[in-house]
């Protein structure tokens, strides 16, 4: 299906039931069943919100996207952003979270400018660290959530911070363990067989945090898992290379614990994201005062599309507002004064030539 005509235009405001406006300042991505918006909140517009949408869902699941929304809002956890409101627009036939928007950089990336395009081990736990704690706390939730979209494009580096954070968890893709919800949006290379027909559980996110681990260490996307499944019951050899064959340097070690984290059957894997966790960092020994975060400035950032003017304005100092604003002033008074010259100078000729 297009989505180009489904996507809502720059400037148009959206309202919650409750009173809440936003303005649309532009696009920060789109999916099959809707999009991520920047936008900014009319009643406070210093404030800046990343809005997700679902397009048209039907009543099962909007009573789920809003029940997992109510569960959202409850969670705070550093590497996770806030949520704030779950509402639908019925005019728009849409349904809406509104979260925190994280201004900073994905891994995804960040490694396009290392060498080889990968991070070297160290780093990349590192990187994983937070990400790792904020996985528990959402499976420790009664009922445990999964987030089921791990992949180094939804790790970012926000701007100034010396910490990664787990973002879109909001999305209609979010589920809560224990149902049988399958979707067809997949990301290929980290989504879990599982997800494509027989439902999902923790163990799908031990895959996913394997996945993105095994991308960031070797610079290669995993073969997608349906790839892995036909092979497997062809009964020939898993597609997936192992780490150590892409890179020599990571330990044997290292690279047999990614493959359990991946294997095609959840039963197979890791039970938890801790007990896979602990045993790679077992593996690993490192010493982790010795590695540095990629700091990520505001000069780094890059939106897909032109900030207001608005924006602009508010970034500034007071001192730097005030030149412009009366700059652009001025030259509207001015148009605006030459533009009545000339309707003047016009209705005086008319008149002189009696027309």
């Amino acid at each position: 299906m297009q989505q180009e005509w489904l996507t809502l235009p720059s400037g148009i405001t959206v309202r919650d039931p409750g009173g809440g406006r936003y303005l649309i300042e532009g696009l920060l991505g789109k999916g099959e069943m809707g999009a991520v918006y920047l936008v900014r909140d009319r009643n406070s517009m210093n404030d800046l919100y990343a809005l997700k949408e679902v397009i048209n869902p039907d009543q099962q699941d909007r009573e789920r996207f809003t029940f997992e929304g109510e569960i959202l809002k409850r969670l705070n956890h550093r590497a996770l952003p806030r949520v704030y409101r779950v509402f639908e627009n019925d005019k728009l036939k849409r349904v809406y979270i509104l979260m925190d928007y994280i201004k900073g950089r994905n891994l995804e990336d960040l490694r396009g400018e290392e060498p080889e395009s990968r991070f070297s081990l160290p780093l990349t736990l590192a990187l994983m660290t937070p990400i790792v704690d904020a996985l528990c706390y959402l499976h420790s939730q009664d009922p445990p959530i999964v987030h089921r979209d791990i992949k180094p494009a939804n790790v970012i580096v926000p701007v100034g911070a010396d910490e990664a954070m787990l973002v879109d968890f909001g999305s209609a893709k979010f589920m809560l363990a224990g149902t049988a919800t399958v979707t067809s949006r997949h990301s290929p290379g980290y989504a879990a067989p599982e997800q494509y027909g027989s439902g999902t559980n923790p163990r799908t996110d031990v895959y996913g945090l394997g996945a993105t681990i095994y991308t960031l260490v070797t610079g290669t996307i995993p073969i997608d898992a349906s790839s892995r499944v036909i092979r497997a019951w062809d009964k020939r050899s898993d597609l997936l290379k192992p780490t150590d064959i892409l890179v020599p340097t990571i330990p044997k070690a290292i690279a047999q614990t990614l493959e359990r984290a991946m294997s095609i059957n959840s039963a197979d894997r890791y039970e938890t994201v801790t007990e896979f966790w602990q045993t790679l960092n077992a593996f690993a020994a490192l010493k982790r005062d010795q590695v540095h975060i990629p700091r990520v400035t505001i000069e780094d950032v890059k939106l897909p599309f032109t900030v207001s003017d608005t924006e602009r304005t508010l970034n500034q100092s007071p001192q730097e507002q005030s030149s412009p604003f009366l700059a652009r002033r001025l030259a509207l008074i001015l148009l605006a004064f030459l533009e009545l010259l000339v309707l003047l100078a016009l209705v005086v000729y008319m008149l002189q030539h009696g027309l």
